[in-house]
């Protein structure tokens, strides 16, 4: 199976191939921002664990265009973020649904102790780009909480 740095690549060719503008301007800010990371890692290439790190880094992104778009009713800006975050999602994993990560939050409970911190640490690392942060602190957050 080919790796994402592989399948970016060649998605990037066919959109080239295509004339597919926006899905060519998308590509290049991936590959732009995966090699800027692997540069600042002194590493030649990425694993598709850090490619996944960066596409999700920008898809927070996009998110966060989006939502200043949609306060500002912009809509010109609105309608090509949109596109790129659908795309974007296309090489993420599927994220985790709720009951999913609570489970792993009482895992991560059981192995590390009820510390936040170190809880957040376990449940991302296995969570693998497939739970946003936000959602994972949140749901930590409740769980540790102290029951009055």
């Amino acid at each position: 199976m080919a790796t994402l740095t592989e399948r970016i690549e060649a998605d990037y060719k066919t959109a080239l191939k295509a004339g597919e503008r926006r899905r060519v301007d998308t590509l290049r800010l991936i590959k732009a921002a995966m090699q800027r990371a692997a540069i600042e890692k002194r590493k030649p290439a990425l694993d598709d664990q850090e490619v996944l790190q960066v596409i999700a880094q920008q898809a927070k992104q996009c998110r966060e265009t989006i939502e200043s778009a949609k306060q500002g009713r912009r809509d010109d800006v609105l309608a090509p973020a949109t596109e790129e975050l659908a795309l974007l999602n296309g090489y993420l994993p599927q994220p985790l649904p709720p009951e999913a990560l609570k489970r792993l939050i009482e895992e991560a409970i059981a192995a590390v102790g009820p510390a936040q911190g170190p809880v957040m640490k376990y449940v991302m690392g296995k969570a693998a780009g497939a739970a946003e942060g936000k959602m994972v602190s949140g749901l930590v957050a409740e769980r540790l909480k102290p029951k009055t």
